[in-house]
């Protein structure tokens, strides 16, 4: 009985450190299918904005590198211009 509860309670705290990998660009996908208000009131004024044509607005965050040897990087939304959903998400960032 006690090993069924550890290997519950195991099981538990693995499912919670697979959580904590997730990578940058899980994260932003998370964005997909939210408003591109929504997105603008967490993210803010973006740093760049197209029109990639075919009723698709882009919005790019420029991020600085954090460290010494880190470089630059960008996260791009892509989003619907006809019903304001973000459609898309891609970064170069790790």
């Amino acid at each position: 009985m006690k090993s069924a509860t550890a290997l519950k309670a195991l099981s538990a705290l693995l499912m919670l450190g697979l959580g904590a990998c997730a990578t940058t660009q899980d994260r932003m996908n998370g964005w997909v299918g939210t408003t591109d208000a929504h997105l603008l009131s967490s993210w803010g004024a973006p740093d760049r904005k197209a029109k990639a044509g075919g009723g698709i607005n882009v919005v790019t965050y420029k991020e600085k590198g954090h460290g010494r040897y880190s470089a630059p990087c960008h996260k791009t939304f892509a989003i619907d211009a006809t019903d304001h959903r973000v459609i898309g998400a891609s970064t170069t960032c790790r």
